[in-house]
């Protein structure tokens, strides 16, 4: 876990102030997302404030959460990354179903 701390910040999830409105909004809905495809009984709690990338995000919520919580997580995430046609929401949801099943 470490080495996910100073992990790259992926294209396409970086909220910046000075950003353009129509990525703005694209940003932050990706991250509206990740909060709201959590299960059932977690709740949209606060975020800490280390999390800055997709990856710490996932970090944080695996701590949180059994195995089968987590593989059904992802699998709701490449549902709606499908269903709103958002490609870098899907490679992040594929890049972790890979090594679950």
């Amino acid at each position: 876990m470490a080495g996910r701390v100073l992990a790259q910040t992926r294209p396409g999830w970086v909220l910046e102030p000075d950003l353009d409105p129509v990525d703005e909004q694209v940003r932050q809905r990706r991250w509206r997302v990740l909060r709201a495809a959590m299960p059932q009984g977690c709740g949209l709690d606060a975020v800490p404030a280390w999390v800055k990338t997709p990856e710490q995000f996932i970090d944080w919520l695996s701590s949180r959460l059994n195995h089968a919580a987590i593989r059904a997580y992802f699998i709701d995430l490449e549902l709606i990354a499908k269903q709103t046609c958002d490609l870098e929401l899907l490679r992040l949801a594929r890049t972790y179903q890979v090594g679950r099943r």
